[in-house]
């Protein structure tokens, strides 16, 4: 699931709050899940999903077999109905992540101290588990809907996933505009009137042209 080297480069190269604001532009609600702890780094790649529920005595999915099945350079997104508990054996599930390459993990389970593979997860941990019921399935994780193949972005400021479609416009967009931010904030800087600069008007973005263009 490799995703464009020059997307990837694109999307390195912003915040993921920037990507939602782009997103936002493009008329799109921004897909960004809440409320899960940010441990190991960041990730970027297309999601494969995964969908789990409270666990009873019923059969459930194989999850040994749905995790060896998550491609390499993915982020893998688990569905874990909100409910904040434990995945089941979460150490070695994410050891086997990170073995195959696979980019990150999200989830609104708990996943206690998880090694080798950055992880966005919940930090609750009741004494239930969950069960595997679905691969693949458009989800909602940390009150974000993600559908398999979005292109996530995740880092410490936050998670974001693109509609595969609009990745690279929206991508394009934020590279822009953190561009331009970051021209507002040296022009704020050297003492220029803020009123021309917030929203930038004719002129400002005028000279922003002219002393960004590529030689």
């Amino acid at each position: 699931m490799a995703i464009d080297p020059t997307l990837r480069d694109a999307l390195s190269a912003v915040t993921p709050a920037s990507l939602a604001r782009a997103l936002t532009r493009a008329g799109i609600k921004a897909f960004s899940p809440r409320g899960l702890t940010a441990r190991g780094g960041s990730a970027i790649g297309p999601a494969y999903t995964l969908r789990m529920i409270p666990a009873r005595n019923d059969a459930a999915g194989d999850l040994a077999a749905a995790i060896d099945a998550v491609p390499e350079g993915a982020v893998l997104v688990i569905d874990a109905a909100g409910s904040g508990l434990a995945l089941p054996f979460g150490a070695i599930v994410a050891a086997r992540l990170a073995q195959r390459g696979v980019a990150g993990l999200i989830t609104d389970g708990a996943l206690p101290d998880p090694t080798g593979l950055p992880v966005w997860s919940a930090q609750e941990a009741g004494s239930e588990t969950l069960a595997l019921v679905g691969a693949q399935e458009r989800v909602s994780c940390g009150g974000a809907a993600i559908h398999p193949g979005d292109i996530v972005v995740c880092g410490s400021g936050g998670i974001v996933a693109l509609p595969a479609d609009l990745a690279e416009r929206v991508a394009m967009e934020a590279v822009e505009q953190q561009r331009l931010d970051l021209w507002i904030q040296r022009e704020a800087e050297r003492g220029e009137n803020l009123a021309s600069l917030l929203p930038p008007d004719a002129a400002a973005l005028a000279r922003f042209e002219a002393e960004t263009k590529p030689a």
